[in-house]
């Protein structure tokens, strides 16, 4: 499920090609292991919207998305009918997008499939949340690699924005800097700023770098890493609180840091198998 480290000397022979490796202490040049990747995934975004309460909104922000070339609209509690004559007006052109999101009753369904979930809000939480604006989120994005191949950016109600409990779900919180505090933009304005924002940066979001062949080091899934840091975390006790702690903090690793922390969680995981073994013998 996971690479594994190559035993290989480097051959760093082109531009395209990527590598980091732990020299031998024997000075011979060679490396003990050394791990390669290819960039070469593009992100799939989603737009997903927690208790709208405005049909106009809904609508508005289906053409936002769809102006940027965006389609994945995903409701969660609508407070309001998307399929309304009110929406499909503000859609203007953008109808088949209201007709094609899905609505879910929580949150934690409707990101289920999705790799990183980054919180938009426009006031301060008094919890520590790493932030991150909407301006430096493709760089966040880009430097997690391929990992990521589904990213969902979730707004709030118009009334109250996130809740607490849904922020936590998400990994990153994200924000528009405003140079007055009110009035907060509207709905549909937010999601056309991170629309624009994003599809500006899609070069950079699409990891262009053509690196070394997949086959050579297949790349992990971020979700697939966090999902096995958090039952090594459950194995050896760490309290449900510090592994959330853990959760956000993998959101602001890079691709590199990311791909040594799943080394060292390996490494780890191993040793306790092996003493496990050793016991039960």
């Amino acid at each position: 499920m996971y690479p594994k480290p190559t035993h290989q000397k480097s051959t760093h022979q082109k531009s395209t090609h990527f590598g980091w490796g732990i020299e031998d202490n024997r000075n011979t040049g060679s490396y003990l292991f050394e791990f390669h990747w290819d960039f070469s995934s593009v992100i799939q975004f989603s737009f997903i919207l927690v208790e709208p309460g405005e049909a106009g909104n809904i609508g508005a922000a289906a053409r936002a998305m769809n102006t940027m070339g965006y389609t994945d609209l995903r409701l969660v509690r609508p407070q309001a009918d998307h399929l309304s004559g009110i929406a499909k007006a503000f859609a203007h052109g953008s109808e088949h997008i209201l007709e094609a999101a899905p609505v879910y009753e929580d949150l934690k369904d409707a990101i289920a499939d999705i790799d990183l979930a980054c919180a938009t809000t426009a006031r301060h939480r008094l919890q520590k949340y790493h932030y991150a604006s909407v301006r430096d989120l493709p760089d966040a994005l880009q430097q997690k690699g391929d990992l990521l191949q589904r990213v969902a950016i979730v707004f709030g109600s118009e009334r109250s924005g996130l809740s607490n409990s849904d922020v936590d779900l998400c990994d990153l919180i994200t924000n528009i800097p405003q140079v007055r505090p009110q009035p907060s933009l509207n709905l549909s304005q937010a999601v056309m700023v991170y629309s624009f924002t994003l599809a500006q940066q899609h070069t950079q979001v699409q990891i262009k770098d053509q690196r070394i062949s997949s086959e050579a080091m297949p790349p992990a899934q971020y979700a697939q890493l966090k999902t096995a840091l958090v039952q090594l975390l459950n194995k050896v006790g760490v309290h449900q609180r510090h592994q959330r702690y853990v959760e956000k903090a993998l959101a602001r690793l890079g691709y590199e840091d990311l791909y040594l922390l799943q080394s060292i969680r390996a490494f780890v995981e191993n040793k306790i198998n092996a003493l496990e073994q050793k016991t039960r013998e």
